[in-house]
């Protein structure tokens, strides 16, 4: 039967992880050491399945941006009996008893062989306490749906924690809804809660561990622990034995993979830098720093030791992709979503967008560096219309490497997703002589409080040092316009040349003076830089705000707000902006600002927005 992820599989880049058969609605999917199709699927795969899968796309930087990942190091242990101080077993017993879930997914065992089972209670939470390294499974959140569970945690390894990452923010990633079962539902699932990852060097077939067992007169069924450090360590009653993991099956899919900590759990757990008997423990989230409640934690891990570990799995990952590049062999390059403003091109080739700098300006050696690298690499170069510059044609194989020299010349990439797109600016005051606002200066203070911000869906933001609005800031998200209005004094003497200049035809001359149409003025300013007598001076300056516009299949103009005299001001409309869009939005990667403003109602939406500034 066809299926778009057997090319995954069948050139050996699954991981096994099993996420894609617990995603499909319509239960099409099995896994028995590796996934496969039970029957037709109408749709060829083309679904959930696929868009989970990390071996297609890790997704992790838009992951890690929404989550706000961090890495805080410790180790402990607890009074639990289990594998290097129990903290796992400890921790998910912490959050049974505090009703923070109803229920862990975790890995048990018949004879050492994994299997993926629901506990909800101490007594079954402790015959799970040992780590085993062998192909397991997530079947059992499928299990806690039917049993009625709706918040649970799940332990899993690198992998799995990718996967289910992935599953968690789902509309972001896919840009869609959960897919639509044949009963017109989406798969029921609980709600995951905590992810807790496990350090992984790679898993083993379970039918390979015996054989090696087997030779040295073990049977499974006598091993008390096992632990792979250099080896397979396998405890038994009287002795530990060592096996060398070159005598083991690894997943093949384990060897393209780059993950040793579990990148994307809320809080990872292995044995690695610490003293014997206890867990290092990493923080990543404030879900993961619960585990302080529940654990007693020291500082003093030994960050070297992971990290010597965690670059030998690097090397081990390239060293196969190496060798798949030099034999012509399938390569998926999941990692690419690793990294901002990385996209797939329609010839399978990849672009690499270059976060603009403020208001378009780019020094010559910033430039440089890109010349050079278009040069090195034989790539085509575009300027977007958001004044970035975009990498073409770049080989997968490639993408890491350039994104590494940009970086190292503080060049950055991103500005595509659901996230605060790069802010586009005209030239403004002191480059363009209409130019009312130092744009420049306001894009620097907007992409420091919020470059590559999350949100809902794109968000847009423009500024225009005038009412020319060049570069349409009525019809972004937030458009920013500078304006200066005029007043007359008493060195009018009635010459007309504010008259003449005036695009709008808002100024008349009636005798020896001139007089301002404030219906019809848009604050350009022109008349003031003009008149030859100093008749005209400011009446009021600084911003008119548009909010909630945009461009595309539908052009919606945004409410116009002001007048803004300050940059801080700003800096606040745009951060309540976003949360009160954050607040409403219920279809990520499918509602624009504008379409959230419309149906919550666009007065309700602006006077959450402007409560408590003053303008």
């Amino acid at each position: 039967m066809e299926w778009k992820l057997s090319k995954i599989y069948d050139t050996g880049f699954c991981s096994l992880c099993s996420t894609c058969s617990i995603v499909c609605p319509n239960n099409l999917i099995a896994f028995d050491n590796r996934p496969y199709l039970k029957d037709e699927c109408l749709r060829k795969g083309n679904g959930m399945c696929f868009e989970v899968c990390p071996r297609v796309s890790s997704g992790k930087y838009q992951i890690k941006i929404r989550e706000g990942f961090k890495e805080e190091y410790y180790y402990g242990k607890s009074d639990i009996e289990g594998q290097d101080g129990g903290v796992v077993t400890k921790f998910l017993l912490y959050l049974l008893e505090n009703n923070k879930i109803d229920a862990a997914i975790v890995v048990g065992d018949e004879n050492w062989k994994p299997v993926s089972l629901v506990v909800k209670d101490k007594e079954d939470l402790l015959k799970t306490s040992k780590s085993k390294y062998f192909i397991s499974t997530l079947e059992a959140l499928k299990e806690a749906a039917e049993r009625g569970f709706e918040k649970v945690a799940v332990v899993g390894l690198p992998c799995q924690i990718n996967g289910l990452r992935k599953l968690q923010y789902f509309p972001y990633l896919a840009k869609h809804d959960f897919e639509l079962g044949r009963n017109g539902k989406p798969i029921k699932l609980p709600k995951i809660e905590y992810l807790i990852g496990l350090f992984c060097h790679g898993k083993f077939s379970y039918e390979s561990v015996i054989k090696a067992l087997e030779k040295r007169g073990i049977k499974i069924e006598d091993v008390k622990k096992f632990d792979i450090k250099k080896d397979l360590f396998v405890y038994l009653s009287d002795r530990v034995e060592k096996i060398p993991l070159e005598e083991l099956e690894m997943c093949s899919g384990c060897k393209v993979c780059r993950d040793f900590t579990s990148e994307l759990a809320d809080v990872s757990v292995g044995s690695v830098g610490s003293p014997e008997g206890y867990s290092t423990i990493i923080i990543r989230t404030k879900k993961g720093e619960e585990i302080k409640n529940a654990i007693e934690l020291k500082e003093g891990v030994d960050v070297e030791k992971i990290k010597k570990l965690a670059e030998k799995k690097i090397k081990r990952f390239k060293k196969e992709i190496e060798r798949r590049k030099e034999n012509n062999e399938f390569v998926s390059f999941y990692w690419t979503s690793d990294y901002g403003g990385v996209g797939k091109r329609a010839d399978g080739t990849y672009f690499i967008r270059i976060r603009a700098k403020p208001a378009g300006f780019y020094d010559k050696e910033c430039v440089k560096v890109i010349l050079d690298i278009v040069d090195k690499y034989n790539l085509r170069l575009k300027v977007t219309d958001r004044q970035g510059f975009e990498l073409h044609n770049v080989s997968g194989f490639d993408v890491e490497d350039i994104i590494e020299e940009l970086n190292k010349h503080n060049i950055i990439t991103g500005s595509e997703g659901p996230l605060v797109r790069v802010t586009l600016a005209c030239p403004g005051e002191g480059n363009c002589s209409s130019g009312i606002i130092k744009t420049e200066e306001v894009a620097k203070i907007i992409e420091e409080n919020f470059k590559e911000y999350p949100a809902p869906y794109k968000f847009k933001i423009a500024i225009s040092g005038c009412p020319n609005k060049c570069v349409r800031p009525n019809i972004h998200d937030i458009g920013i316009v500078g304006v200066r209005y005029p007043k007359v004094n008493d060195n009018c003497n009635g010459c007309g040349r504010c008259y003449e200049v005036c695009k709008v035809e808002a100024i008349d001359i009636r005798g020896e003076t001139s007089y301002t149409n404030y219906n019809v003025c848009i604050g350009c300013g022109k008349c003031i830089k003009e008149c030859p007598n100093d008749a005209r001076e400011v009446l009021e300056e600084g911003y008119l705000l548009y909010i909630g516009g945009k461009s595309g299949r539908e052009v919606v103009e945004g409410v116009k707000i002001g007048i803004i005299k300050d940059n801080d001001t700003i800096i606040k409309i745009i951060d309540n902006v976003l949360k009160t869009y954050k607040k409403y939005a219920k279809k990520p990667q499918r509602e624009r600002l504008s379409a959230v403003m419309e149906r919550v109602g666009k007065g309700k939406f602006l006077d959450e927005v402007m409560r408590e500034i003053n303008i």
